[in-house]
């Protein structure tokens, strides 16, 4: 696959609503879609008339439902291309209410942002500016936040608290710290400071937790040789960013250092929104372009082509999925696919990473044929490290090895299927050339499904007569057929009496017509059988 030139990303307010909603926002894109001059919002001021500004962003302050219409019609004939709206009670909060607004915005001929209420206008209009850089810099080189600013505001934060700071983002490396003199700190800040990421401890995932599901400041105690802390995530509306941390060396910061805290949280969230929207735009396409990869898109070979991801065959992926954990949320997913991303894409050359309905998928290149072990390796040091820095369990399931891009898909399918056969109990990594057998009886269920004149129809009637009478018949042949019709075991295996087995026996014989000296009807019996017990494929 040699790379291809991209072409120009457009500059239309699609693209600006990719951008704020990979920054972290949930933002809905009414109306038409339309092209921006890329300069900054201006903010709406009821009281003067609207100058024009063709392809401008327009910050609807203070619109209401009434004012609405009238709002964007005033935005269209100035030439603006969008206007940026708040959900409120009183605005675009039910759908009713929304597809007036998008009919509004149809027949004007502009488009509408709706962003949540929580976030504040001055963050929006901040995130707004770097979303416009974002969107005009697309293709190149990201731009990121000068780390001056960062660390100055953790100076800062220092100051008006009392005590030694670090920003940190959702992975939990160490953006700044402050550097004032004669603030006590410990081995833990230090560590933190020299590899910029914090440690990885045992009680890292509770404090967070507790961090991130808090509305204010969190005071934590210290413990051994442990200082406390006081913390507070940084949000930007109701989507987390990254926190703050403040030593406290004696548990005992006044009362104000909380509400101090609190306040430059609101300022960290500008900076960090500023850092991520400059590279999320890069990130999102490559992920949606990973997605339709794993899903077998027609055209795969041409989105791989387009991400430029240096993929080489053989492929294969690698799927990670997190035990369900009472408490979980997006940060903790966010923090485990990153951690994935890393560690693998650090190991080999040619793997990328994506997330998708709470699996994290590694797509492999150049997947030798004597690979596995190493593999095997790689995926046990994932989940090692997920379980001791985010207290979290993982399963990993390696697909098939296949050649060809648009087989990418065939290998996530049948990792998939690997993770469905893991023993909750039992080993915690699979490969599905160990599960050969099952797995293409799983295809072969899915096939029957459809095909139901297929079945064996003795296992048919024998199934639904179990289900029916609270019978054991299917289960009794399966367990004789795979026993090699040996009676003593297949008694054991079911805790009968051989008596009792063969009891069960005949009257399969004569309730279903079964003749278990004839090969092919017992090929398709024990096929038929094993698919349903195997699979739970419906017979109704």
């Amino acid at each position: 696959m040699e790379p291809i030139d991209r072409a120009p990303a457009a500059r239309s307010v699609r693209d600006l609503t990719a951008v704020l909603n990979s920054s972290g926002l949930a933002v809905d894109h009414l109306g038409p879609d339309r092209p921006l001059t890329l300069v900054s919002p201006v903010i709406l001021d009821p009281l003067e008339s609207l100058q024009d500004a063709p392809g401008g962003l327009l910050l609807g302050v203070g619109v209401t439902e009434d004012g609405a219409t009238s709002t964007l019609r005033d935005a269209a004939d100035a030439g603006y291309a969008a206007v940026v709206l708040k959900r409120t009670a009183s605005l675009v909060a039910e759908p009713d209410r929304a597809r007036r607004l998008s009919a509004v915005a149809a027949s004007a001929g502009v488009a509408v942002l709706v962003v949540e209420g929580e976030l504040s206008w001055r963050q929006l209009d901040t995130l707004l500016e770097s979303a416009l850089g974002a969107v005009a810099e697309a293709g190149g080189a990201p731009t990121a936040l000068g780390a001056g600013d960062l660390f100055a505001l953790a100076n800062a934060i220092a100051a008006m608290v009392g005590g030694a700071t670090t920003i940190e983002n959702l992975q939990e490396e160490v953006l700044a710290y402050s550097t004032l003199p004669d603030q006590p700190i410990d081995l833990d800040r230090q560590q933190g400071i020299l590899g910029r990421q914090v440690p990885h401890l045992p009680e890292n995932a509770a404090q967070y937790a507790s961090v991130f599901r808090a509305r204010g400041a969190v005071r934590i105690p210290g413990s051994g040789d442990a200082m406390g802390r006081m913390a507070v995530a940084v949000r930007a509306g109701n989507e987390p960013l990254g926190s703050v941390w403040v030593v406290d060396p004696g548990d005992d910061l006044p009362d104000h250092a909380a509400a101090a805290l609190e306040r430059a949280a609101d300022i960290a969230a500008l900076h960090l929104l500023r850092a991520r929207s400059g590279r999320d735009l890069a990130r999102l396409r490559r992920s949606e372009g990973l997605r339709r990869l794993i899903h077998g898109d027609d055209d795969a070979p041409l989105v791989a082509r387009h991400l430029n991801l240096g993929l080489r065959p053989p492929f294969a992926v690698l799927a990670f999925e997190p035990d369900p954990t009472p408490g979980a949320d997006a940060v903790t997913l966010t923090r485990l696919t990153d951690l994935v991303s890393t560690l693998t894409e650090s190991q080999r050359r040619g793997t990328w990473c994506v997330e998708e309905d709470g699996v994290i998928y590694a797509v492999l290149g150049e997947v030798g044929a004597k690979e596995q072990p190493a593999l095997r390796t790689l995926a046990r040091r994932v989940m090692d490290r997920a379980s001791g820095a985010l207290g979290v369990t993982l399963r990993a399931a390696l697909g098939a090895v296949v050649t060809s891009v648009t087989a990418i898909a065939t290998s996530r399918r049948s990792a998939d299927q690997a993770l469905l056969l893991l023993d909750p109990e039992g080993e915690r990594f699979v490969s599905a050339s160990d599960l050969h057998s099952r797995l293409a009886l799983l295809e072969l269920g899915a096939f029957l499904q459809t095909k139901e004149q297929l079945f064996s129809p003795a296992a048919l009637a024998m199934v639904r007569h179990d289900d029916d009478h609270g019978s054991e018949y299917s289960r009794t042949v399966l367990a004789y057929l795979e026993s090699g019709r040996d009676s003593a075991t297949t008694a054991a295996a079911l805790s009968l009496h051989q008596n009792t087995l063969r009891y069960r026996l005949k009257r399969v014989q004569e309730l279903f017509g079964v003749d278990l000296r004839h090969a092919d009807d017992v090929l398709l019996l024990w096929i038929s059988l094993r698919v349903v017990h195997l699979t739970g494929t419906p017979v109704d």
